[in-house]
């Protein structure tokens, strides 16, 4: 009699074992499945932020270089003080994300950074001194508890923008009397080749989370 007690025992542990071992690996698939869930929130509004950043940078690049085609370097600073504010404006129209160009030394009032862009830019700058900037940076924030992903694509001085972004005594005299005249409070001058000159910068709501089981 003793030794079947103990093997009905050792058979009731054993059940009882599988069967924790067995609610472990569904709650195991269960986490996996959602953190799946989770990175595909993530993973489709990083390639949709990307996407627009790509959209907003060639358009605005293409229109400077018609403009400068058409009327030199006078017709660009129209283009990125009126014409760039239009295609952010378009692209913010695009339900649930807000895209614009940003910079700590801004021409344009509605560049200017909040706090989580002048933190970035300035990461940017020292990363750029350093030689390790990449070619764009993201993370997922939380704001007024709501999560959202913060997409930042650094934009470097290059030799074409100096026409007006450039050491004030390289601008040429036309160009510097548009800007003093548009933009009395400019600081958008004074960039080096290789400078970063500011980012483009994509702000993207991520779906609610699916609620876990507890």
């Amino acid at each position: 009699m003793g030794s079947t007690r103990i093997y009905k025992e050792i058979k009731l542990i054993s059940i009882i074992s599988l069967g924790g071992i067995f609610l472990g690996g569904l709650v195991f698939c269960i986490s996996q499945a959602q953190q799946s869930i989770q990175d595909l929130r993530t993973d489709q509004a990083l390639k949709e932020a990307r996407d627009v950043s790509g959209e907003l940078a060639d358009e605005v690049r293409g229109l400077l270089l018609q403009e400068i085609g058409k009327g030199g370097f006078v017709n660009a600073v129209k283009v990125c003080s009126e014409s760039a504010q239009k295609i952010t404006k378009r692209f913010n129209e695009r339900p649930g994300h807000i895209g614009r160009r940003i910079s700590l030394r801004h021409r344009n009032p509605k560049n200017i950074p909040d706090d989580y862009e002048r933190r970035k830019l300035e990461e940017f700058d020292l990363l750029n001194h350093e030689r390790r900037l990449g070619n764009d940076y993201f993370e997922v924030v939380k704001e007024d508890g709501l999560e959202y992903l913060r997409y930042m694509k650094p934009l470097i001085a290059i030799p074409l923008c100096m026409n007006c972004h450039g050491p004030k005594e390289n601008i040429p005299s036309e160009v510097r009397i548009i800007l003093s005249e548009k933009y009395p409070e400019d600081r958008a001058i004074g960039f080096r080749v290789g400078d970063v000159r500011g980012a483009i910068s994509i702000k993207i709501a991520l779906p609610l989370r699916q609620p876990k089981d507890k």
